[in-house]
């Protein structure tokens, strides 16, 4: 026995001596940022600088899904009818356990970092020489909507990048098995990564034309494009029947200026191309490519064909209604880095042919990576107005951690958006003022909404009110209205039910519910 562990012993120390010192330095950096944006998400939920979307969504979602449930309060809709994120099991058995929006944070932190490794594999794969993987590695880290992403709290289509990246490689190297098995785990992040699949199949035809057995090459670029499109199907239908047969809610709330359904979206984009040509050169579109292209040295201009793989969310991000959708500061360039990553290798690849770019292109490409960075990002080294969107410890925190204290583990709650991430792991929490005036519920009108006298406590930032909601909170603040202050001062107030009254409990609701029926009534969601 013993000798047979000294020779596991060896071979396992022989094998770690044989990793190339940039492989090691690679390891090192892609930890070092695991470590750093961990705690900064952790820190920052800390300081209440997690809001109720989407952190209260997904950390939500996330706990019903382990307890059998899928109807979210925090946003009006069954949980498989917001986005198909089957991720969702996986993380199931962590909610056993007590899993939180700390976790969530934690695991984003670590699936970003692990990306670094397919990176490096496919640079040094590519270039012939480990150095040039520890470099693309530098800039992947270093890259600002990486590290945007990080701080935008949970979403699990940032998990996709790793085994996106992973697929590329393992198909490089033909070992289709593993290459599937990343490409079924990157589909269940969520639903819209199959177009992205698609098109890998279709680029990887044409990278891999060279191959000795491309017919075999061939057939598995093929199955992958089957298995984008078929995807791609089931999930929409999938997601229309759990969102009582209508189209996914960011149809008409982020492409309703294009159509009411993905088939009329397509439709109007072929037949007016001028329209998506006129979005596509707005200004903040062209500030958005800038900051997609310069922290990479415009590399993949060089080599453009794995764009392709992002051309899908590109679109969308593009002609999209949200600004949100085309900074660099949000999740929405998830599924856009591995293909922005892999096409910069190769656009580098195509310039290292030339002597010259031996040695430079290593050294203008951490340039742009530092100095992007440093303008762009939201890092330690970066200019304040970024690194300080990390939530920082303020005096008034200690009393909004006081009033959490007064809420029952199993009272139905409404919160105001920074304080409702920390009462997630109930069947009733509801961002303020639902369900008292419908806001941003479900597919943006009454369906599901529940009886407002159902609420047992409110607990609001009274920074968070809103104007608009002052008339509501003024009528259960009355003297004889239905609620009473359990706790306040001034900066926050939980309010607990004591009674009921047609102000708060019926003529609001109904209000905002006649409202968003004139809504759509008139022609939609505009």
């Amino acid at each position: 026995m013993r000798e047979r562990l000294a020779n596991l012993t060896y071979r396992v120390v022989e094998r770690l001596r044989r990793i190339h010192p940039a492989a090691w330095l690679a390891f090192v950096f892609a930890a070092g940022f695991a470590l750093l944006f961990g705690w900064l998400g952790v820190r920052s939920h800390r300081n209440f600088g997690t809001w109720s979307y989407d952190m209260g969504i997904y950390d939500q979602g996330f706990w019903l899904v382990s307890r059998g449930q899928q109807f979210m309060s925090v946003r009006g809709m069954n949980f498989w009818g917001h986005h198909l994120n089957l991720i969702a099991f996986a993380f199931a058995p962590f909610y056993w356990l007590g899993a939180g929006p700390e976790f969530l944070y934690v695991v984003q932190a670590i699936f970003l970092a692990a990306a670094a490794f397919p990176v490096y594999l496919i640079a040094r794969d590519k270039f012939r020489t480990p150095w040039m993987g520890l470099v693309f590695a530098l800039v992947y880290l270093t890259y600002a909507p990486v590290q945007w992403i990080s701080w935008s709290m949970f979403h699990p289509e940032a998990m996709v990048i790793a085994p996106f990246l992973w697929a590329w490689w393992f198909a490089t190297r033909e070992r289709w098995g593993w290459f599937f098995a990343m490409v079924l785990l990157s589909l269940s992040m969520r639903e819209d990564v199959a177009m992205a699949v698609v098109m890998m199949g279709i680029v990887l035809a044409i990278y891999m034309r060279k191959a000795p057995d491309y017919r075999r090459v061939l057939w598995r670029c093929g199955w992958t494009v089957v298995l984008g499109v078929a995807w791609y199907v089931v999930a929409g239908r999938l997601l229309a029947a759990f969102n009582d047969g209508k189209e996914p809610f960011y149809i008409t709330y982020f492409y309703g200026n294009y159509g009411s359904s993905a088939g009329e979206i397509a439709k109007t984009m072929v037949q007016h191309p001028d329209r998506v040509i006129s979005d596509a050169v707005q200004h903040d579109r062209l500030k958005f490519y800038k900051q997609l292209g310069w922290p990479l040295a415009w590399l993949p201009l060089f080599n453009p064909l794995a764009l392709l793989m992002a051309l899908p969310q590109m679109l969308a991000s593009v002609i999209g209604l949200s600004p949100y959708s085309r900074m660099i500061n949000y999740q929405y360039t998830s599924v856009m880095i591995a293909p922005f990553m892999i096409s910069s290798i190769h656009g580098g690849h195509t310039l290292w042919r030339f002597r010259p770019a031996k040695w430079a292109l290593p050294i203008v490409m951490l340039m742009c990576a530092w100095i992007s960075n440093v303008a762009w990002a939201p890092s330690p080294i970066g200019q304040d107005l970024n690194y300080f969107v990390w939530s920082q410890p303020n005096p008034r925190h200690e009393s909004l951690r006081t009033a959490l204290g007064y809420i029952p583990g199993d009272a139905a709650v409404s919160a105001s958006y920074q304080l409702l991430p920390h009462l997630t792991h109930r069947e009733e929490i509801y961002d303020w003022p639902n369900p008292f005036y419908a806001s941003v519920w479900g597919n943006d009108d009454c369906d599901h909404v529940p009886d407002p006298r159902t609420i047992d406590y409110v607990i609001l930032d009274k920074s968070q009110i809103g104007l608009n909601n002052m008339g509501i909170y003024n009528a259960m603040r009355e003297d004889d209205g239905p609620f009473e202050a359990v706790f306040e001062d001034d900066n926050v107030v939980v309010l607990k039910r004591v009674g009921t009254s047609s102000a708060v409990d019926v003529q609001p609701q109904a209000s905002s519910c006649q409202l968003l029926a004139m809504r759509h009534g008139a022609g939609g969601i505009g």
